[in-house]
């Protein structure tokens, strides 16, 4: 390499072993597929694919991704795992079909439904999750005239907050799953009432 005086010179930075390249086929190049990542130390993201998409920066160890479908076309293989390793990064590649018979088998509901804070005004839950899952709906009952969506459901849909709740009120909270296709879970229910004052 040949520096002219005067002039910095600039080295391509490279970091072996820490990406992962996420590739989707058979949906077209303007549609976009949305697949959930998982790996070491919590890592979490979702990533929104069109063709190709490249994550960096990460730690060597397991990823495991999801795909859900997009309208009527599923991932051959909805679920993969890869190992990212030292001395290079990982491929995966989701080929997408279209539905041959609809999917109407329910998900499976959730479980351990718990309180993990309690106040007079405030209920906090939390409940494990299922595979099988695009989202959570949950519904509340009882001992306020609060708008029964003023919950919010935290980021992984693994529990909630509630506030603004009257003291030495019970109160019943019932959660379901929503699959990929639109099929609902059979509702799981907890009934806990607020501290006094």
């Amino acid at each position: 390499m040949v520096t002219i005086p005067g002039t910095a010179t600039v080295a391509t930075r490279t970091v072996p072993g820490k990406t992962l390249v996420v590739t989707v086929a058979g949906l077209g190049s303007q549609t976009t597929a949305k697949v959930k990542v998982t790996g070491p130390k919590k890592y979490k993201k979702t990533l929104r694919v069109r063709g190709r998409t490249r994550l960096t920066e990460l730690r060597p160890g397991r990823y495991t991704l999801k795909a859900k479908a997009v309208g009527q076309k599923r991932a051959v293989d909805r679920v993969q795992r890869v190992r990212v390793k030292n001395s290079r990064g990982a491929k995966v590649r989701f080929v997408y079909k279209a539905q041959v018979k609809p999917d109407t088998t329910a998900p499976l509901p959730v479980s351990n439904i718990r309180v993990v804070r309690l106040t007079a005004h405030t209920i906090v839950l939390s409940w494990d999750l299922p595979e099988d899952l695009l989202e959570v709906t949950v519904e509340r009952s009882g001992g306020t005239d609060a708008d029964p969506l003023d919950f919010v459901l935290n980021d992984a849909g693994d529990g909630l907050v509630d506030t603004g709740l009257t003291a030495g009120k019970e109160y019943t909270y019932r959660v379901a799953t929503i699959d990929d296709a639109g099929n609902t879970s059979s509702w799981k229910s907890i009934t806990v009432s607020t501290l006094a004052e």
